[in-house]
């Protein structure tokens, strides 16, 4: 437990530092390009997700996964991984003027061309990530990716500041993978340098095409927006509600993915092992739970000021639509990690069956609300977070075979928690807003206020995530005891 205490350490490390890094850049860009620019880029790398989902093709996951790793199973993931890549990245180079024609925007073709890019990169050091990860080598990852983010931030930027427009966005992105090919390449782990080959190649392609289909599900309703609003409002929509729910999915990329990081070979390992995994889910969701709910809701309520400080005023209309999409994110807590229990098992195919049967609703559900407005269709994020919820809940008690109530129980804890925290935030947002102290000072008043009222309710109602304060607090208590 404490080694994956000290992984997820490392892992929320990364993660906030890039950050850090990746919200400076944005505030810089979003205030050099239009929202229309924006949009532009954001339905070109919509596209290019689908695609990347087809191009991973469940490798990684394969090689997290797999009990008795060879080299013979590893050349066969390398040989399905160059595959794969070079197939899909090609045809969406031939694709890209079908997709500038149909949205009547030149731009398009020229930033998948660069994009496809990214392709020729990847699977020289997708395989060798994923032997990282299995081995949970947390320092690696974290140079590997502050390194991308900070090429692909820098790149950004400088671009931007020069007049390229959503071109600065394109680059950026092909920076970052090239500094994370060549950081991988420097820090690969013995042995994950080997020649493909196809020998065995249909194991992987048995696994991959599960995992791959259902993450292409995911991405693809996932993005389904993107695509749905340049069709029926214009680029500059797509640009605005494009930031709204990148601004909400920060906790996704920066809290979720740091913790999966970790819990998916951690829980890897347990399965190899042949232990429960009833209880570390249990424990996992509460502690989730109790961070994410707050979070959201001080999304939700500090909007305006958010937007203002992040992005300027030319953005001010995405604000209502973060709003929206918050509240619509906080049944996410309770299946964030029940993908990660699905892989570490082996049981993609229940992972694709969870993913036919909420990406149909969501889809469809955004095709109605686009009829309503930008609004409307945030507000489908909630649907569509409580069917994922039903259906992944449904096949995890019948994989772990035990009753809602063991998986979910525990995180009921969160609740008043995450209400203490939220009537602090009010409180103090409505003070602050009374006595006009400025967009940043709203933030941090209202900000520091929920995490006053969350570290007190925590120790007062002893919710699980008062001991691991509390040994965070105990590692640190040393070093300062030590230094001169």
């Amino acid at each position: 437990m404490t080694s994956v205490r000290v992984a997820l350490v490392w892992s929320m490390a990364e993660r906030y530092a890039s950050l850090a890094i990746t919200l400076a850049s944005t505030m810089v860009i979003a205030r050099l390009l239009t929202p229309t620019e924006v949009g532009v880029f954001s339905l070109c790398a919509a596209a290019v997700a689908i695609a990347t989902m087809v191009r991973e093709f469940g490798v990684n996951e394969y090689i997290i996964q797999e009990k008795q790793l060879d080299q013979a199973k590893l050349r066969s993931a390398f040989a399905v991984a160059f595959t794969t890549a070079w197939v899909i990245g090609g045809l969406l180079f031939l694709a890209r003027d079908v997709l500038a024609a149909f949205y009547d925007e030149p731009r398009v073709a020229q930033l998948l061309g660069i994009l496809c890019l990214n392709f020729l990169l990847l699977p020289f050091s997708s395989p060798a990530y994923a032997l990282l990860n299995r081995a949970v080598a947390v320092r690696q990852i974290f140079i590997i990716q502050f390194s991308s983010t900070v090429a692909q931030s820098g790149m950004g930027v400088l671009l931007a500041w020069q007049g390229h427009g959503a071109a600065s966005l394109a680059w950026a992105a092909l920076a970052g993978v090239a500094t994370q090919t060549v950081v991988i390449g420097l820090l690969r782990p013995a042995g994950s340098l080997v020649w493909p080959s196809f020998v065995g190649a249909a194991r992987v392609f048995r696994y991959g095409a599960y995992q791959m289909t259902a993450r292409v599900m995911d991405t693809l309703g996932g993005n389904a927006h993107e695509f749905i609003i340049a069709r029926q409002f214009d680029f500059a929509a797509v640009g605005l509600f494009s930031r709204a729910k990148g601004l909400v999915d920060m906790f996704q990329t920066n809290v979720t993915t740091a913790i999966t990081r970790v819990a998916t070979p951690t829980l890897a390992r347990a399965h190899r092992e042949n232990s429960s995994l009833v209880d570390s889910f249990s424990r996992a969701t509460v502690l989730f739970s109790g961070i994410a709910w707050p979070f959201f809701g001080f999304l939700a309520l500090t909007a305006p000021e958010i937007i203002r400080i992040m992005l300027g005023t030319q953005w001010g209309a995405a604000a209502p639509l973060v709003t929206v999409l918050a509240i619509g994110m906080l049944p996410s807590a309770f299946f964030a990690l029940s993908g990660s229990v699905m892989a570490a098992m082996g049981q993609v195919e229940r992972r694709l069956k969870v993913a036919m049967v909420y990406n149909p609703v969501h889809v469809a559900t955004l095709l109605v609300t686009a009829q309503f407005g930008l609004l409307a269709m945030a507000a489908a994020w909630l649907l569509t977070t409580l069917t994922t919820w039903a259906a992944y809940s449904w096949h995890l008690c019948r994989l772990l075979q035990v009753g809602p109530g063991a998986l979910y129980g525990a995180s009921l804890a969160s609740v008043p928690v995450a209400l203490a925290s939220l009537a602090a935030q009010v409180a103090a947002l409505q003070g602050a807003r009374h006595w006009q102290v400025g967009a940043l000072l709203t933030l941090l008043f209202t900000a520091l206020a929920g995490l006053m009222a969350w570290g007190a309710a925590v120790k007062w109602l002893a919710h699980p995530a008062a001991g691991e304060v509390q040994r965070l607090l105990e590692r640190l208590r040393p070093r300062r005891t030590q230094a001169p």
